[in-house]
């Protein structure tokens, strides 16, 4: 068999229209591929997940407060109530005194008529009757007795309200003791009765003749109605 000798550049000639007619035939076969019937749609897929609520974020800042508003009018004042009942009287209390007073006195064995006091009542009540006796001054083993009552010496002493002191202590005769003395007592009295308080003094269980002094006295009366 004959060769055939075929030259480069007919060889590139001929493998250039090649490629051209492979290009022209490839585009016509894309293009009946392109104009071809739509297929079917195909079915939806399922819905995803749901994601995670995402952190929540910083709270702001409260806002200032709002200005005061100016103060309302004051309301007018309510009508006054109507005056209640007046209560019942209560007793009148201290309303009568009486009193008197007597520089000083010598006090005996034998009962010694101190004072006295006058007191007419205003009401039924009570009065309260004291003696007071600024200071006794007596000698030692002796004692003073005070004696209140409606009477001097009453039927018998023992009707009398009585207040003792003294002193017991061994001592010379010529030792002096000094005290005080209060006596009080109370008497029921009726309204109108005018009623005469007494004080008397007496001295007890003197071993001689010493005497025994009782100064600064006062007696008062005092009426309370009940």
């Amino acid at each position: 068999m004959a060769k055939i000798a075929i030259s480069k550049a007919t060889l590139g000639i001929v493998l250039l229209i090649t490629i051209v007619i492979s290009g022209i035939v490839s585009a016509a076969v894309s293009t009946q591929l392109r104009t071809g019937s739509q297929g079917l749609k195909g079915d939806k897929g399922d819905t995803g997940a749901t994601g995670s609520t995402g952190a929540t974020g910083p709270k702001g800042d409260p806002g200032s407060a709002g200005a005061t508003g100016a103060a309302g009018v004051a309301g007018t004042a309510g009508a006054t109530g109507a005056t209640g009942s007046q209560g019942a009287q209560g007793p009148p209390g201290t309303t009568t005194v009486n009193s008197s007073s007597i520089l000083y006195l010598d006090a005996s064995i034998n009962p010694t008529s101190i004072t006295n006091v006058t007191i007419t009542a205003p009401a039924n009540g009570v009065v309260v009757v004291t003696l007071h006796i600024g200071y006794v001054q007596m000698y030692y083993n002796n004692s003073a007795g005070l004696y209140l009552g409606t009477s001097p010496t009453s039927p018998n002493w023992n009707n009398l309200d009585i207040s003792y002191h003294g002193t017991n202590s061994t001592g010379p005769t010529n030792q002096w003791a000094f005290f005080d003395m209060t006596a009080q007592a109370a008497y029921p009295v009726t309204s109108g009765s005018k009623t005469t308080f007494y004080a008397t003094a007496v001295k007890y269980l003197g071993p001689d003749n010493a005497p025994m002094y009782l100064g600064s006295i006062r007696l008062i009366a005092a009426f309370s109605a009940t």
